[in-house]
């Protein structure tokens, strides 16, 4: 006996199959059909999984590193605890001169007055990506339907 399931297209993205079926059966082939139903996706959910992907791409952005006069300087969190560790080093005798080995591989000499501002420059990126996640966090809640969700655009107004 031939069996076929059967579901309409949906937008994954507010809607869901539910685990029920409309069942029928062809009396002359004995094929059997169901129709499976499909439900929208409590607004709720719909805003945690989208918050979800913002606090991702926060994430992210956050630790991709940033480029500073030239450098690239990483910004994942053992990065940031050196960067941290240095700064205070630097805050003691800001006339030191220190080797630092830049995200891309490369040697660089870097003064005391230098390391504390790529630790100013790296706190500020941070609270940057911080700020962002917390604005798309605002407006996510703020909306009333599943639409208006999906088109809070969480690509756009991140620092570089």
């Amino acid at each position: 006996m031939d069996e076929i399931d059967n579901v309409e297209t949906f937008d994954a993205k507010t809607h869901r199959m539910t685990g029920a079926f409309i069942e029928t059966t062809d009396e002359g082939t004995g094929r059997i059909t169901r129709k499976w139903t499909i439900e929208p996706i409590p607004l709720d959910e719909v805003k945690a999984a989208r918050k979800g992907a913002a606090t991702a791409l926060r994430w992210q952005k956050e630790t991709g590193g940033i480029v500073i006069r030239g450098v690239t300087v990483a910004t994942d969190d053992r990065s940031k605890t050196l960067i941290l560790g240095k700064r205070a080093k630097a805050r003691e005798n800001p006339d030191m001169t220190f080797r630092w080995k830049a995200a891309g591989g490369e040697w660089v000499d870097l003064t005391g007055v230098q390391i504390i501002g790529i630790a100013d420059a790296v706190a500020d990126h941070v609270q940057a990506c911080f700020d962002r996640e917390g604005e798309l966090h605002d407006a996510i809640d703020a909306a009333t339907d599943a639409a208006a969700v999906l088109a809070v655009d969480i690509a756009a107004g991140w620092p570089d």
